[in-house]
């Protein structure tokens, strides 16, 4: 017998093999590898939010993540919750089943119907639930090592499922957790705070339709018509996993992921311009300063950066330092290496702290005290300028733009108060950008007079008037000097 013939072995030893190494990579399609991939590369202890389009195989990566855990760590415990007790049933059992066909016999866990759990021979277990009716209660306490939600945004008491009853169990495993859901259709879901929190620790991952590789460009193009159009609230939330805002709940409805893609970007600096800093201070929330500076010829306001520190960071000798550096790093002339003037600074009113800050820097860093009337009003001019494009933001003002993007009324029926934001503030950032975009003087050209003045424009009127006379006489004519006698 030949050397490549004893090599050679079969795809069923292959596939045993696999099993064993519990390798399961070889059942994904690409959507399902690439959310894999994010899986392992995240750290211990890291919550992950997958919003992945209907169809994209979501339910089935979970599971297969699930065995993964149990056949290449002995007496792990997954828990696996979603929406419904009927569901965790109904959709996982087949799912398990057809995973499970070419799965070495020894291998197989045992299915104990009556507790929702799935046994393996090394003593891990798969445990699942719903998270209605409480049911979910079964899932608490015992130490786990990996938490999978699916259908998340259509989990019912999500934040106290996952903080009180899933998280504990993580503690000590290091385990990671996976929240996995199309956008709720509900728009004060618990599952859009975690949502936001995954775009502030950037742990979130977005897979829409048009990555299915499973879906041909006809069977798009028939989801796309049976759905009401590409433009539809409910294509763009199931298979785009645009998150849909209502008006009545968020403040700027507006401010859709195509509109957010034509105002965050760099901007090309003119010029002349009149520059601008705006404060919002907080204690309990967040301190958020906004630099800016008006662009007189686009009629656009350029928020170029931004300064975000939580109250209990808050120290004024250091702000003041921070506010000096960086007017410096942003308006600093190149050629003469002098720092532009910055032509107004606003501030919510805190006497105290904008006095501070000016004797700390000596009397260069000044803040005037921000119009507060009409906040109504205030407001609704910030959605205009949104809306018209006339608020231009650069992409490394995070902050502020994850707050616009975000930023929801306490109650939906009492336009008082902003929610509270995942980084313990009150979307804080918002507040900094309507006091900076009603102190702007859109009035005041700071353009020279000269220039762009063409000389070859500028004619004198009968040359020869004074032709033949000296200086002195044409500055005399022209300056009505008298002669002496």
């Amino acid at each position: 017998m030949n050397q490549s013939s004893k090599s050679k072995i079969s795809k069923r030893d292959a596939i045993a093999e696999l099993w064993s190494r519990g390798e399961l990579s070889w059942k994904c399609h690409a959507v399902q590898k690439d959310m894999r991939d994010v899986f392992y590369r995240a750290e211990d202890n890291s919550t992950m939010v997958w919003l992945l389009a209907r169809q994209s195989g979501k339910s089935v990566e979970l599971a297969i993540l699930a065995l993964e855990q149990c056949l290449r760590k002995s007496n792990s415990i997954v828990k696996l919750l979603t929406d419904t007790k009927l569901h965790a049933q109904s959709i996982f059992d087949p799912i398990f089943k057809m995973l499970l066909e070419d799965c070495p016999e020894h291998l197989k866990p045992t299915y104990i119907e009556s507790k929702f759990t799935y046994h393996f021979s090394n003593g891990s277990s798969i445990q699942l639930a719903g998270s209605d009716n409480k049911h979910y209660e079964r899932l608490r306490g015992q130490k786990s090592d990996l938490v999978l939600v699916d259908e998340a945004g259509f989990c019912d008491n999500l934040t106290h499922i996952v903080k009180s009853v899933l998280l504990p169990t993580l503690t000590h495993t290091g385990g990671k957790i996976v929240l996995a859901s199309t956008p709720p259709t509900d728009p004060d879901h618990d599952f859009y705070g975690f949502i936001e929190q995954a775009e502030l620790n950037n742990t979130l991952t977005k897979k829409t339709i048009f990555d299915n590789p499973l879906l041909e460009n006809t069977q798009v193009q028939r989801i796309i018509k049976e759905m009401g159009g590409i433009n539809s609230p409910q294509f763009r939330r199931e298979y785009l996993c645009e998150v849909i805002r209502e008006e009545e709940n968020v403040l700027f409805p507006e401010f859709t992921e195509d509109l957010e893609k034509e105002i965050v970007k760099e901007w090309p600096k003119p010029p002349f311009y009149d520059t601008y800093v705006s404060m919002d201070l907080g204690y309990k929330d967040l301190t958020v300063l906004l630099f800016a500076y008006y662009d007189f010829r686009a009629d656009k306001v350029i928020v170029e950066d931004e300064i975000v520190l939580s109250g209990k960071e808050i120290q004024l000798p250091d702000l003041t330092d921070k506010i000096i550096k960086k007017e410096a790093e942003l308006w600093t002339d190149p050629l003469s290496a002098e720092v532009k003037p910055t032509y107004l600074r606003v501030s919510d009113i805190n006497y105290i702290v904008t006095q501070e800050i000016s004797r700390i820097s000596n009397g260069n860093i000044y803040f005037l005290p921000t119009k507060k009337d009409d906040n109504e009003s205030a407001l609704n001019n910030l959605r205009v300028m949104i809306a018209s494009k006339k608020l231009i933001i650069n992409p490394k003002c995070k902050t502020l733009i994850r707050h616009i993007r975000n930023c929801k009324w306490k109650s939906s029926d009492k336009k008082s108060t902003f929610a509270r934001s995942p980084d313990n503030g009150h979307y804080d950032a918002v507040d900094a950008v309507k006091y900076l975009v009603r102190s702007i003087a859109y009035t005041k050209n700071p353009y020279p007079a000269h220039y762009n003045l063409n000389l070859r424009d500028v004619h004198v009127q009968n040359p020869n008037k004074f032709y033949g006379q000296t200086s002195n006489d044409v500055y005399k004519a022209i300056f009505n000097i008298g002669r002496k006698k």
